[in-house]
């Protein structure tokens, strides 16, 4: 048996935890023979700490009970020593060693599965030990020997069916807890991907630029008959030549990683959305401001897209929440229209002034700025997001805002072949 400090922190929680416990309990019989729920909560921790040993646990406990019941007695009463006292409580380190042994020899963690088998191996476990320790306390067995065995049968039996109520209840919960952390994980890994594919439209893009200036230095190289500025051209052009192949390997190795995602994998609209609030609302509290969030939806279809379809919706909720100062609204909208799907992004914040309203999605462009550091924003998300609709979608997109009245709204409309799972 190997030791290390999670095991023994283990061992004391289930000992000083089930010790506790033992202070809740009721007396059958007048006189110091208790039943208590120490033995449940030890049953509990016994199962979920698997790997501690039972019958080292069960020892350490039969010590540790007598041990506490003795102190509390001794500071509350005052009438015996402590040896006394400790002599006193001694004898149910019985039960917990005899439990502890019947734990074992019974193979209770293997009985999980059916509750009957585990009720019944529970209850055997608990009376046993307790018929044992009434013996040996030598009880006034004459007069009160029937209903002292009735008692301890009885609560050993409701005690076995609320040790397996309070485990299946815990194994409930831990389960809906362990769920919830992976569906948290699963949102953040989509919310990451999303990010990641729409770096991968903009590379693409950008390559596509890249070739253009190689091809109009190389051009440019040819009509020159000045050798100098020839050779100036020629060396431009090669450096071209040498990024186009760094974010050719940048771009092959990002696609070699996301290809392995299932294309097979789908997402509903209402999936979608919630990936979406949950982040929106968590920029929220990061930012510090008071901002509702409304979103609707007509269509709850599938879409096997959905990685740039939460790209651009982050980004435009995101310009929305930088656009309004502490206080406002946002409200997303999706609806259908013919054979295209509709989606709309407004807000109440600050407006974009009209002769600005062409230059937003220019690579760039931005009125915000960092008030901690004085420095702009990249102005980066929106031309994401209409690269994304125009060239991955073959959508369009427009804003109508206005400085005056506060009001900007982003409308996005996507056809329905190029976005519906299909089959």
């Amino acid at each position: 048996m190997t030791w290390d400090r999670r095991k023994i922190e283990k061992i004391a929680i289930i000992s000083i935890a089930t010790t506790i416990m033992g202070q809740i309990y009721i007396n059958p019989v007048p006189g110091v023979f208790r039943l208590s729920m120490a033995v449940a909560m030890l049953s509990v921790l016994l199962i979920f700490f698997d790997q501690v040993p039972v019958i080292l646990v069960s020892s350490i406990v039969a010590v540790m009970i007598p041990f506490f019941r003795a102190f509390v007695h001794f500071i509350a009463y005052h009438d015996m020593t402590f040896s006394q006292t400790f002599s006193y409580y001694f004898p149910v380190a019985i039960y917990y060693i005899l439990y502890g042994i019947l734990f074992e020899l019974l193979e209770i963690r293997r009985k999980l599965d059916s509750p009957i088998l585990f009720v019944m191996a529970l209850w055997l476990c608990d009376c046993t030990p307790n018929i044992v320790e009434a013996l040996f306390r030598r009880l006034d067995l004459s007069s009160n020997f029937n209903n002292l065995m009735y008692n301890i049968i009885m609560m050993g039996f409701a005690r076995s069916v609320f040790t397996c109520i309070l485990f299946y209840i815990s194994i409930y919960y831990k389960e809906r807890y362990d769920r919830r952390q992976k569906e948290s994980k699963y949102r953040e890994m989509v919310l990451f991907i999303s990010s990641l594919k729409s770096e991968l439209f903009f590379l693409r893009k950008s390559m596509t630029d890249i070739e253009d200036a190689m091809q109009r230095s190389y051009d440019l190289y040819r009509e020159l008959e000045d050798k100098a500025l020839k050779e100036r051209v020629l060396t431009i052009s090669r450096n071209v030549h040498e990024i186009k192949k760094d974010y050719s390997r940048v771009i092959s190795g990002m696609e070699k990683v996301l290809s392995k995602e299932n294309e097979k994998i789908s997402m509903s609209m209402s999936e979608i959305i919630d990936i979406i609030k949950e982040n929106s609302g968590k920029i929220i509290a990061d930012r510090d401001k008071n901002i509702i969030i409304d979103f609707r939806y007509e269509d709850n279809f599938r879409t096997s897209d959905f990685y740039p379809v939460i790209s651009v919706f982050n980004n435009l909720i995101i310009n929305a929440i930088d656009a309004i100062e502490a206080t406002g609204q946002i409200q997303v909208e999706e609806k259908s229209e013919e054979d295209v799907y509709l989606f709309r992004v407004l807000d109440n914040g600050s407006g974009i002034e009209s002769d600005e309203i062409e230059t937003v999605f220019v690579p760039g462009y931005s009125t915000k700025y960092d008030p901690a550091t004085g420095r702009m924003s990249t102005g980066i998300g929106l031309s994401h997001v209409k690269h994304i609709v125009e060239t991955h979608f073959e959508g369009s997109i427009l804003v109508e805002s206005s400085k005056t009245g506060g009001r900007t709204c982003f409308e996005v409309r996507i056809p329905k072949g190029n976005f519906e799972l299909k089959g």
